[in-house]
């Protein structure tokens, strides 16, 4: 079997990748990690996008780091494909001006066009090669460089969060041209729709990459039986640490007792003196050796059960514990005849939402579910219509934007509530590993699992929560763990629930109810 990529020592800087040595397996492989791991910066150190401080990388095959943010460096599709010289000379040649060397330099390609047409198609794409990048959507410029990534089925693909900006026919098209990429991929991501489809996985922490030989159900059951056999060595060390106890306290009381016992023979004089004291010397000495032989016993096992205690808190899934619920009740929200603004699709939305309903604001990238939550919340005018908010809300998205970026999580949260104390802000952040220096770190220094945890312990921790929030793909950009805190979070909110998120998974986890679609 060949192996696309061999790395050897790798190192970036302190906590990131320190001396990393696996290599890469063929086909599809689903690279995750806990945010901050390192695995975009593992990305671009096998891409040669950056340069480690010591270690090597080693290609067998050709491959391709695809940046689905470049779009916007290029001016017409045709330079983002690459193929802008063919392109012009295709369009010389069809409007009668051709170069004098255009028909020698199209005679092996004239079937290009309808590929490039088709290539495009499939991602629901303009096939107007001459059209400006800049016209497109978000979601259409991640396609478009896509396009790019799959336009070379000889290449190893490495790829960087490629489902996020994308609606869920986007991403259905992305599952579909990973699985049919024949040279294969690696994919960093935490769509579990998409980690479903690939062949293994690689997780990347702070004890190097773990390969596991299965797509993401597989994954999951082994990481359960991890956690399982963990729980049981704290278990089985525990209950050795305390025998251990025992036995020190027995031995104790036998010393204990030989010299109650050697005392009462010196006293009685049935023993000679000299007897009796190298009785008490050999006791002694056997004694000594036994504490000595107990206190290596007992370090070692002290310092196995810190391990495994630290290696549980790592596996264990973070929940919030703090209190969640609205009061508001009846009805929530009410929409008449509601027309967005920046919206292609002038129709009329006619909404009633009422307390404890979950709706998920479904379609494709355009057509205003962004802009809806955001006319909702009163940040934006609707052209025409009339929409009303009873009660309180919050606008959630996935850059928690609500935060102050200069301040900490700690002056955050007392902001948002001070009738919260900082000794409970400061123990609930520790509760969810944010303790004193990242605690007291601005928001802006934070990662994107990170300032998700404020974010939703300024949901849940305040004395009274919103009636409603609105959450805007809030999924992005979120490591496995993380996002399963934020499910749980939001399975147990008592108040109501408007979204947009284009992950099946995440809808089903928070108990969706209703389901509004703007196609």
């Amino acid at each position: 079997m060949q192996y696309p990529v061999n790395f050897h020592e790798l190192a970036f800087g302190p906590d990131i990748l320190e001396g990393l040595t696996g290599r890469i397996p063929p086909g599809l492989t689903g690279l995750v990690g806990a945010n901050g791991a390192g695995k975009s910066v593992l990305l671009k150190l096998l891409a040669g996008k950056l340069q480690p401080i010591h270690g090597s990388v080693t290609w067998h095959v050709p491959f391709l780091h695809v940046d689905q943010f470049a779009a916007d460096g290029f001016a017409r599709l045709a330079d983002a494909l690459g193929v802008a010289e063919l392109f012009d000379a295709f369009v010389r040649v069809e409007q009668g001006h051709p170069h004098e060397d255009d028909i020698e330099r199209l005679a092996d390609h004239w079937d290009k066009p309808a590929i490039w047409q088709s290539l495009l198609e499939s991602a629901h794409l303009p096939t107007d090669l001459g059209l400006a990048v800049q016209t497109l959507s978000g979601g259409q410029q991640t396609r478009l460089m896509l396009c790019v990534a799959f336009s070379k089925p000889d290449h190893f693909l490495l790829l960087d969060e490629p489902g996020n900006h994308l609606d869920r026919r986007g991403r259905d098209w992305l599952i579909d041209k990973l699985v049919h990429h024949a040279a294969g991929a690696l994919v960093v991501s935490h769509d579990r729709h998409l980690l479903r489809h690939v062949h293994q996985i690689l997780e990347l922490s702070r004890q190097g990459l773990q390969l596991y030989g299965g797509a993401y159900d597989f994954y999951q059951q082994q990481k359960s039986l991890m956690v399982d056999a963990v729980e049981q060595q704290v278990l089985d060390t525990e209950k050795q640490v305390r025998r251990l106890k025992q036995e020190q306290q027995l031995s104790q009381q036998r010393a204990a007792r030989r010299r109650q016992q050697g005392e009462r023979q010196r006293r009685d004089g049935s023993q000679g003196k000299i007897l009796l004291d190298f009785k008490a010397e050999k006791a002694a000495g056997s004694q000594a050796r036994e504490v000595a032989r107990q206190q290596r016993s007992t370090q070692a096992l002290s310092a196995d059960l810190q391990a495994a205690r630290s290696l549980r808190d790592s596996l264990r899934a973070q929940r919030l514990v703090a209190p969640v619920s609205g009061s508001k009740r009846g009805i929530v929200v009410h929409a008449e005849q509601l027309v967005l603004p920046f919206v292609q699709n002038k129709a009329l939305i006619n909404l009633t939402v009422h307390s404890g309903e979950r709706w998920l604001i479904s379609g494709a990238n355009g057509t205003g579910k962004s802009t809806l939550l955001k006319v909702i919340a009163g940040s934006l005018k609707p052209i025409g219509g009339r929409c009303e908010l009873r009660g309180s809300c919050l606008y959630l998205d996935q850059h928690f934007s609500f935060l102050q970026p200069d301040l900490s999580a700690l002056d955050n949260l007392a902001a948002i509530d001070p009738q919260v104390s900082a000794e409970l802000w400061r123990t609930w952040l520790g509760s969810l590993r944010l303790r004193a220096d990242k605690a007291l770190l601005p928001i802006r220094m934070l990662s994107g699992g990170e300032r998700l945890k404020v974010a939703l312990l300024s949901v849940s921790g305040r004395h009274h929560p919103p009636d409603l929030l609105l959450l805007d793909e809030p999924d992005n950009h979120l490591d496995l763990e993380s996002l399963q805190m934020l499910e749980e979070t939001l399975h147990d909110y008592q108040g109501t629930l408007m979204l947009v998120s284009h992950d099946p998974d995440f809808v089903q986890a928070v108990g969706v109810t209703h389901e509004l679609a703007l196609d």
